[in-house]
């Protein structure tokens, strides 16, 4: 079984993969420029790269700190050929740890439509409908409770 590695990337290899698999797999499929890829709280945000037991970067995931009690998870990723194999859960496991380490009280995020029964495996729960991204990726205000 392949080994999974998580880190917060610092180095400026570490962060070109992080954001590479962001553009990647979140914006290039539907012709968005590398630009959108970032936004202006990223620095309000715990970033976390997944290797796998070769060094190769596969995953990225993203928790953003709205308020002393809730965080919302973002930019959760992983390329083709990994997916189904569990990392998107460890991702989200390990936001959570921390989550709770900075007494986080409940965790929201947005859901592409796609993956509303990956974050309802998780503990999330439905919200509310919530916005279409480039005029057709439907979202889903998603919740859970720490």
């Amino acid at each position: 079984m392949t080994q999974f590695s998580i880190i917060e990337p610092i180095t400026e290899n570490d962060l070109a993969d992080y954001y590479r698999i962001r553009y990647e797999i979140l914006r290039k499929p539907w012709n968005q420029p590398s630009a959108t890829t970032k936004d202006d709280t990223e620095h309000l945000s715990v970033h976390l790269l997944v290797r796998d037991e070769n060094g190769k970067a596969v995953a990225t995931g993203r928790m953003q700190f709205n308020s002393p009690t809730e965080a919302q998870i973002r930019s959760m990723a992983v390329i083709d050929g990994y997916q189904g194999k569990g990392i998107g859960s460890f991702i989200i496991q390990h936001l959570e740890k921390i989550a709770a380490s900075k007494n986080i009280k409940q965790i929201l995020l947005d859901s592409r439509e796609n993956a509303v029964s990956f974050y309802l495996k998780n503990g999330y729960e439905i919200e509310a409908p919530s916005y279409l991204l480039f005029g057709e990726i439907k979202h889903f205000r998603m919740i859970k409770y720490l």
